[in-house]
């Protein structure tokens, strides 16, 4: 796991190139504590902060191949690199070096731009090929390491973090409205898109070919790929012993050699497979982390601690209230490069704050929900045609009830999702997806813009994430519009958008800030495959969701933790904005300081902020998105000298063999 960046300029010095290297690996230090490394030739530097997890006792390197001019920087890990090495030698190809990064230099020589489809892995790469005068970057298949690049003079950027890119001199530190309008639909940054109008992120399951002034991108994996060969491998009878087998292999291959590990445990399904299945792996005790919200509704660590229990973890729990949650704000999220609609990143930043001390490596439960139907909204998908036969007279009054009963302690309640559910039921299939999910509508997303950024939205902007999956599975034959759509057309949609754009981010960040690597088992690409095309019994049968998951862990998880409804790891901030933080969000939302950062509207974020905090509307999620934009609008504005993670960097080492 480690911070990388480049600039590919042969119109810029060397000098120049390596000074600028200096400042972006400062930035990224967080990502990399234990060794920075940089390497120059005469038209590209690259650079490396490490964080050591595969051979531990080596030093920073870029890895180069056995011929010496192929070389590669990598964030991530490649789990089968040792499968991987052995092939790549019996095949007569040399692998210098001790981590999984030297395996890329001759697999790249071996398998050219096809080199992504033989990694099981997460992982951001840069190849720089002199012979053939191109850079490659690649991404991991569901988007866990991020990767985002900018145009210089005669050449490009990339670096691990947007922050990184937008100290260089070059790269211009305006906002982009159409991206803006999107995170404001949705409350993340998903595909290509970035904050900031010059840099945009590479997306998952991409590879870019950088050659001649030009750019090629392409596509390595999709995840409808494989679902129509698959569609009747497996009955829903067998489901449950399969998806076990599967996600033991997934965790077993997740679970690190070489250094100490964890696992985050939320206290629901996901969290408490890995864990358990884990500690099967080993067979010795390991540490398990908790949050506690100290917060009625949305406390989930008792059933945390029931499962650390049962499997002998030294288990830890972490206390948020709302003044711990003002930390984290203050602390963290004020100073992200890019603005999250998620405020479950304040607990996650303080869960890895605490991983940090005991371990270097934590394994969580993302992607479970996306694959095995977890989220409430799939159920709501198969009733929606109840709301569009529903005379509108009774829907508003069903809604004016739900409204007046909804309890103020929770964010997602049931009369919360009954009243989505009849105010949102006659939109097209995916809108409504994200009317239900999101944070704003396409034209709330325009007005909460200011106004001159408003103006350059482009009419179709909102919603083009949502118009290119629709596009791509009509394409893929994975929806007929004329019918009604398939549940596995939604975990794709979440698949595609919030899981890449919102949740393996937020680890991401919130876990790298402290140098803490999470892996995710579930997102194995083969179990992904194998997830996606089960029966749609097997995901959600009748009312139950997860059917196959949870029958896998009958024997293993208490049956309590089973049987709840599904939570959400999500800290009372709807709350905190009524009450402990409410001066806070009102001071940081001020007109004075909304128009003195010149990317909201002062009026229409004002109407959102008194709707939430006068409690006429719950606009929590909202609110916070507009938050997050806001401290990253005035951010964006100071120093670009500044670091939001100002750590001393000591002289990079300069790798042997410069050119």
């Amino acid at each position: 796991m480690c911070g990388i960046a480049g600039i590919w300029s042969p119109e810029i010095a060397r000098e120049e190139r390596e000074r600028q290297m200096s400042r972006m690996l400062a930035h990224l230090r967080h990502r990399g504590p234990s060794g920075i490394v940089t390497w120059s030739d005469s038209q590209i530097t690259l650079g490396l902060t490490r964080l050591a997890i595969v051979a531990p006792e080596t030093d920073a390197e870029i890895a180069w191949s056995g011929s010496g001019h192929v070389r590669a920087i990598m964030n991530g890990e490649i789990y089968n690199h040792l499968l991987l090495r052995g092939a790549l030698r019996l095949a007569g190809h040399a692998v210098s070096g001790l981590t999984d990064t030297t395996v890329l230099p001759p697999l790249y020589e071996r398998d050219g731009l096809d080199f992504p489809k033989r990694l099981d892995g997460m992982f951001a790469i840069a190849i720089w090929d002199p012979a053939r005068g191109r850079l490659v970057l690649a991404r991991d298949r569901a988007g866990e390491k991020p990767l985002f690049m900018a145009r210089v003079p005669g050449g490009w950027a990339f670096a691990s973090e947007p922050g990184a890119l937008a100290l260089l001199p070059w790269v211009s530190r305006d906002p982009s409205p159409d991206a803006l309008s999107r995170y404001l639909v949705h409350g993340f940054f998903a595909g290509a898109d970035s904050a900031w109008s010059a840099i945009r992120q590479l997306p998952p399951a991409h590879t870019l070919e950088l050659s001649g002034g030009e750019e090629r991108a392409s596509r390595y994996w999709r995840p409808w790929d494989t679902l129509e060969s698959r569609r009747e491998s497996c009955r829903v009878d067998e489901a449950p012993a399969r998806v076990r087998a599967q996600l033991e292999q997934a965790v077993a291959s997740r679970v690190p050699d070489e250094v100490p590990f964890g696992v985050f445990l939320s206290g629901g399904v996901d969290s408490g497979l890995v864990a358990t299945l884990a500690a099967r792996t080993v067979g010795q005790s390991f540490p398990t982390f908790s949050m506690r919200l100290a917060h009625e509704g949305y406390d989930e660590s008792a059933w945390a601690g029931e499962v650390a229990r049962s499997i002998g973890s030294s288990h830890h729990v972490v206390t948020m209230d709302s003044a711990a949650g003002e930390e984290a704000l203050e602390n963290f999220a004020a100073g992200m490069d890019q603005p999250l609609g998620d405020p479950s990143v304040l607990p996650t930043w303080a869960l890895a704050r605490f991983a940090s001390r005991h371990v270097p490596v934590v394994l969580t439960g993302e992607g479970g929900d996306e694959l095995f139907a977890g989220y409430p909204t799939y159920l709501g998908h198969r009733h929606a045609a109840l709301a569009t036969r529903m005379p509108r007279a009774l829907r508003e009054a069903i809604v004016a009830i739900a409204r007046g009963v909804r309890p103020s302690h929770h964010h997602v309640t049931v009369p919360l999702l009954i009243e989505r559910f009849l105010a949102t039921g006659a939109l097209p299939p995916f809108e409504r997806h994200w009317a239900w999910f999101g944070t704003a509508s396409p034209a709330e997303s325009r007005a909460l813009l200011a106004p001159e950024l408003r103006e350059r939205v482009t009419e179709d902007a909102p919603l083009a994430h949502v118009t290119r999956v629709e596009t791509q599975l009509a394409a893929a034959r994975g929806i007929d519009r004329a019918r009604e759509w398939p549940l596995v057309a939604y975990q794709l949609m979440d698949f595609e958008l919030y899981l890449s754009g919102a949740l393996l981010t937020k680890v991401d960040r919130a876990g790298m800030a402290h140098g803490v690597e999470s892996r995710a088992p579930f997102l194995k690409p083969s179990l992904i495959e194998f997830a996606l095309a089960l029966p749609e019994a097997a995901r959600l049968k009748g009312r139950t969701s997860k059917w196959a998951l949870k029958r896998a862990a009958r024997d293993l998880l208490p049956a309590g933790l089973l049987a709840r409804r599904k939570q959400g790891f999500s800290p009372p901030f709807s709350a905190w904005a009524r009450g402990p933080l409410r001066a806070l969000v009102e001071a940081r939302l001020s007109r004075e300081r909304i128009e003195r950062a010149g990317v909201l509207d002062a009026e229409a974020t004002r109407r959102v902020l008194l709707d939430h905090i006068e409690g006429r509307v719950e606009r929590g999620r909202t609110l916070w998105t507009l938050l997050s934009m806001q401290m990253w609008a005035e951010r964006r504005t100071v120093d670009a000298e500044r670091n939001a993670f100002p750590i001393a960097l000591e002289a990079p080492r300069v790798a042997a063999g410069v050119g």
